[in-house]
């Protein structure tokens, strides 16, 4: 009975590790939103370019997400979270300690490197080393902690930022060593992974990353390296076929169910990053906000998105995620519209707004994640939720990268967010046959 007691405790506090390894992912994701407007005036960059603190964490989050979870067939997970926490401390001394711009790239990359790992490895985690009863709990909690730190990220960022200043962001995330010694006292022992497992498939890995990085580079830098991407996108379908462990699975193009609800995933989360990034600086630059009291509003949004996530989960059993899914687009598109349109709309109807499209995007999340895993076989549930998590981290670079850039060439915010607007419709193209994805379902 004691040892039963023992174990049950034990698997209480590596949950517990694991959501604050996960908070700490989450919180870093968002942490500099608020922070933009003043280290781009301190270090006087442009927009384009003070993006790349928010497009790169997201660029290599969507790269290494999927590549630690291909290495976890090979290295004990206790061994890679570790490895990944160590690569973001370097990350955050790196981006305290120097004052260049490209220091703060530098440091937010080597962040991401290791942060991309957070998620991914916690959820192997629990499939690993908590008993089938436990797990949806667990998987719960991560649920709630990764909807909670969304909203808590940017009001720490905005009050360290107008106390401290923007360098101390970096500083923060240091708290990332206690994780550290949490893993070393309740991660559990486990046996090396076989290394009979299929082989890496490193060229299939490096031309879709190829692809990824050259789309971005196309957005925020130049167009010219669209036609790289091109050229790594043929090179990839040429090579799929003639590997026979590949880094995406080849079946997952042909079920067209799963392709119209990752299409849904990709285009939300363009527009609502492209908001996160967008919408600080407009209450910074034509609100006059400080960065705190953005902050607080963001985090007010992220408390309804958490609302809105309960509520869509009850919801769910009852209307189906096709309809809450329409539901929802129709209430984000609106709110883009309505920024778009209104003339200075004062700071209450700004923060309606924005409450809305947070809210709109946490509903659309809740119902694919509980439609996609339907529209696969058991037996692909894995790669496709990798591939699926894959592909909403390129569109939280994209987002932010076009806005960016729109914004360097137009200055005009009404225009960027009737850009997010048109971007959110192109779910009614995709949603307009529900019933099918419902048919796919296994």
């Amino acid at each position: 009975m004691m040892l039963e007691q023992k174990k049950s405790l034990y698997s209480t506090w590596l949950v517990l590790t694991l959501c604050f390894v996960i908070m700490l992912a989450v919180i870093n994701a968002v942490l500099f939103n608020v922070a933009l407007a003043d280290i781009s005036e301190e270090l006087s960059i442009g927009p384009s370019q003070v993006s790349w603190i928010v497009v790169g964490y997201s660029m290599m989050v969507a790269i290494g997400s999927i590549t630690y979870g291909k290495l976890a067939d090979r290295f004990r997970v206790k061994s890679l979270l570790i490895f990944a926490l160590v690569l973001f401390l370097a990350g955050s001394l790196i981006g305290f300690g120097f004052s260049s711009f490209a220091a703060v790239i530098i440091g937010r990359i080597i962040q991401a490197s290791g942060g991309s790992a957070f998620i991914s490895l916690s959820m192997i985690s629990v499939a690993r080393f908590l008993q089938p009863e436990k797990r949806p709990g667990a998987l719960a909690m991560f649920s709630a902690t990764i909807a909670l730190a969304a909203g808590i990220g940017p009001l720490v960022g905005g009050a360290v930022t107008h106390t401290l200043g923007w360098r101390y962001l970096f500083l923060l995330m240091v708290i990332a060593i206690v994780a550290i010694a949490l893993l070393f006292k309740f991660m559990p022992k486990e046996e090396q992974q076989s290394s009979t497992s299929l082989p890496f498939d490193f060229a299939g890995a490096g031309l879709l990353f190829g692809v990824i990085v050259s789309v971005l580079f196309a957005v925020n830098l130049n167009g010219l390296f669209f036609l790289l991407a091109l050229a790594f996108a043929f090179g990839l379908k040429w090579w799929l076929p003639r590997t026979s462990a590949p880094f995406v699975e080849r079946d997952l193009f042909a079920n067209q169910a799963y392709l119209r609800l990752i299409g849904i995933g990709f285009l939300m989360n363009v527009g609502a990053m492209a908001n996160m990034f967008l919408a600080p600086l407009y209450l910074i630059h034509v609100h006059k906000l400080s960065p705190f009291v953005v902050g607080l509003l963001l985090f007010l949004g992220g408390i309804s998105g958490v609302l809105s996530s309960f509520a869509s989960g009850k919801l769910l059993p009852r209307v189906g995620g096709g309809k809450i899914i329409f539901a929802a687009t129709v209430m984000m598109m609106t709110g883009f519209l309505a920024m778009g349109v209104i003339p200075r709309p004062d700071i209450i109807v700004v923060t309606i707004l924005l409450l809305l499209t947070m809210m709109s995007y946490s509903a659309i999340q809740v119902s694919l994640n509980n439609l996609v895993p339907r529209t696969l076989l058991p037996s692909k549930i894995g790669v496709g939720l990798g591939f699926y998590n894959l592909l909403n981290f390129v569109g939280m670079a994209f987002g932010p990268a076009a806005a960016s850039r729109l914004f360097e060439k137009t200055g005009n915010y009404s225009l960027i967010f009737l850009g997010m607007a048109v971007v959110i419709c192109l779910h009614f193209l995709l949603v307009a046959k529900p019933a099918a994805v419902q048919q796919q379902s296994h």
